[in-house]
């Protein structure tokens, strides 16, 4: 059965209660998730290049666009590949 308005805001409020009761510890351990970002987590641990646009480059060559580093053009293309790929199944 859906809830009102009101029982909404009233079990918002007290998630709201619930959250700030814990810790700043606890909260940064549940509010935090590691996700591995290939191209960076498996690599070497510090990376230097000579120029902005070395950079660029190698984050087009090297990270997946999902990750947001590349080009708005590889982004495009990859979004429909993957367009492609749903509408195929």
């Amino acid at each position: 059965m859906p809830r009102s308005a009101a029982e909404e805001r009233a079990a918002r409020f007290a998630d709201f209660e619930h959250a700030m009761a814990r810790t700043v510890h606890e909260r940064l351990a549940h509010g935090l998730i590691h996700t591995f970002r290939p191209g960076f987590d498996d690599g070497p641990p510090m990376r230097t290049w000579a120029s902005t646009a070395a950079y660029r480059q190698w984050c087009e060559e090297n990270l997946e666009p999902w990750l947001g580093y590349c080009s708005p053009e590889k982004f495009r293309q990859a979004l429909a590949e993957s367009e492609d790929k749903d509408d195929a199944v």
